[in-house]
């Protein structure tokens, strides 16, 4: 009988636990779609080199027809745009395809599973009812990583929010509200009260944290000063909120947000789960396709963005180690 394969653990990996990680498991994934990525890149070439024939000949036609060097410029640069779009498009389905197999196989080898689409977001509710994301008329979600750690478990998934205006025309745009990365943590002891972590407000302190669930939230001073000026934290149980936000957990964060390359992080410990936001790009994508795909720095961002949120788990988890239970 064949061994099973070995489930790596991200929050110690190391430089040779990823190079095996890549070998195994990544790099067979870049070596099947090597060659469609070489033709579908010839074909978007060949395409283009059409598409700015046709531009020219568009835009040379306007010119002659209504005497608009302007229009001429618009029709061409139409033209070109619309083409350009549609000779790209096998090279977009290759990397949709591409993401789903090496995504996979990093979900696979942490224990875990993955989904591109189609799923209802985990918890998204209690983030929302939690003010962690702000409202929005539309939204759209993918690249779901759902596992298990250390007796615990874990959801990180993508969320693209809009809300919807209308000008004096009567036209309706939809601006990005919140794009980024959501997680729910959920460990085995459940948290005594609530504490929300948020990114230093400023002069916006002084209105307070409000009330959840029909209890009051009291500012949380913090045992480092330097976190103070970078966070703003409330709960309902300053002991166990000092418990949990002491220097490394702060450092986790701050890590977590730097490598989901994000911006204003913000978090809420209640009951067994750590819910967290943080705004940031359009992750776990193959990067550049006109570029040959056999290369370890592209799987290592994409193994190091998932590895960030299993270290904050794993800090949690020694933060409730350490609380002492009455």
């Amino acid at each position: 009988m064949d061994a099973q394969p070995q489930i790596i653990d991200l929050a110690r990996l190391d430089d040779a636990t990823f190079e095996r990680l890549y070998k195994e498991r990544i790099e067979p994934c870049f070596h099947a779609n090597e060659d469609d990525r070489v033709a579908a890149v010839a074909s978007f070439k060949k395409w283009m080199w059409i598409t700015a024939g046709l531009a020219l000949a568009g835009g040379i036609a306007s010119v002659l027809g209504t005497q608009e060097f302007g229009a001429g410029l618009v029709i061409g640069f139409m033209i070109l745009v619309i083409g350009g779009v549609l000779a790209y498009q096998p090279l977009a389905k290759l990397g949709r395809a591409l993401k789903q197999q090496y995504c996979a196989a990093i979900a696979d080898a942490m224990g875990a599973r993955f989904t591109i689409g189609g799923f209802d977001p985990p918890a998204f509710a209690r983030l929302r009812e939690l003010r962690l994301t702000p409202s929005f008329a539309r939204s759209n979600f993918e690249d779901l990583f759902r596992g298990d750690y250390k007796n615990s478990s874990f959801e990180l998934y993508e969320a693209h929010l809009e809300q919807r205006s209308t000008d004096s025309k009567g036209r309706t745009r939809y601006t990005t509200v919140f794009r980024g990365q959501l997680i729910r943590m959920h460990f085995p002891i459940e948290f005594l009260g609530v504490t929300i972590v948020r990114r230093d407000a400023g002069m916006f302190n002084a209105f307070g944290g409000g009330e959840i669930d029909g209890r009051k939230l009291e500012r949380v001073h913090l045992v480092a000063s330097e976190f103070e000026k970078a966070f703003e934290v409330w709960g309902t149980d300053q002991v166990e909120a000092r418990y949990l936000l002491h220097p490394v957990m702060m450092e986790r964060l701050i890590a977590l947000e730097a490598g989901l390359h994000g911006k204003r992080i913000r978090c809420a410990f209640e009951n067994g789960n750590l819910l967290v936001a943080v705004e940031g790009g359009n992750l776990f994508e193959p990067g550049d396709l006109f570029k040959p795909l056999v290369d370890p720095s592209r799987a290592r961002r994409i193994v190091d963005e998932i590895a960030s949120v299993v270290k904050v788990m794993d800090q949690v988890l020694t933060a409730q180690t350490a609380r002492p239970r009455g």
